[in-house]
């Protein structure tokens, strides 16, 4: 009975080793799909022309931004299916990489997050994003099918905030 236990002691300990190691990879866990600077972000939006395009900007450090977050995957999981496309960027900082890929895989959106490329110049970023932009989170800006710029919502907004926003751009 001893070596019984001692076996299973040691099988459980060797589980528990190789998942502390990083070895063993939730699949499909979401991660973010990159870094982008100023003409990535431009970019990123551009290649969503023809839908409308809702960018969320976020940190794991800003509570409104994790309250909000939820209401963000429910939106796109409504709405993508008539035009909606949502893309999250997350502000956090290249040491907090870890937390970023904990809350997604926490929230686990079916929507793309990129993160704020490190370095250059933080004005230049937020200038190209909206230039009415104080640098505050949660911040988000959307969108029409044309990919010009409609509408800014600046701090925490509700589901119905959201939905209401899309739906005047949505056919």
């Amino acid at each position: 009975m001893l070596r019984r236990t001692r076996r299973h002691v040691g099988a459980a300990l060797s589980a528990a080793l190789f998942l502390a190691s990083g070895l063993f990879a939730v699949p499909n866990a979401p991660k973010l799909a990159g870094e982008l600077d100023a003409p990535g972000y431009a970019a990123t939006v551009a290649k969503q022309k023809g839908r409308v395009v809702l960018v969320n900007f976020w940190a794991t450090w800003c509570v409104p931004c994790r309250e909000e977050y939820p209401d963000l995957t429910r939106l796109e999981k409504a709405y993508r299916g008539k035009g909606l496309a949502v893309l999250g960027v997350s502000i956090d900082s290249a040491r907090d990489l870890a937390a970023v890929d904990k809350f997604l895989a926490k929230m686990n959106p079916d929507f793309a997050n990129y993160r704020k490329a490190s370095g250059g110049d933080d004005q230049v970023f937020i200038e190209s994003v909206d230039k009415d932009w104080g640098g505050e989170l949660p911040f988000t800006v959307l969108y029409a099918r044309d990919g010009k710029k409609a509408k800014v919502l600046s701090g925490k907004q509700t589901y119905g905030d959201f939905e209401t926003a899309v739906k005047a751009l949505l056919p």
